[in-house]
């Protein structure tokens, strides 16, 4: 994948992670919505999605935003690795 598509990848994940923080539409949401499971307030219970969510987010970010290797360490790791059975 060209660099660009991986910027522009990573840009929208930050730009969509930081839109779903700012979360003004729960404050009015949160009084209307009763306890899910009995317990627990919607606010909270979307503040644990949206850290489930963060997770994955950045594991895609790492994932995407990783430099490659250069050829020497690729090479230094499997010219002299080599087993013979």
């Amino acid at each position: 994948m060209k660099f660009k598509v991986r910027l522009v990848l990573v840009s929208l994940i930050v730009i969509i992670m930081f839109l779903l923080h700012n979360s003004f539409w729960l404050w009015e949401l949160d009084d209307k919505v009763p306890f899910l499971f009995g317990f627990m307030p919607f606010a909270f219970s979307y503040y644990v999605g949206y850290a489930i969510l963060a997770v994955l987010a950045m594991k895609l970010i790492i994932s995407l935003a990783w430099p490659d290797p250069t050829e020497e360490v690729v090479e230094s790791f499997t010219d002299g690795k080599r087993t013979e059975q």
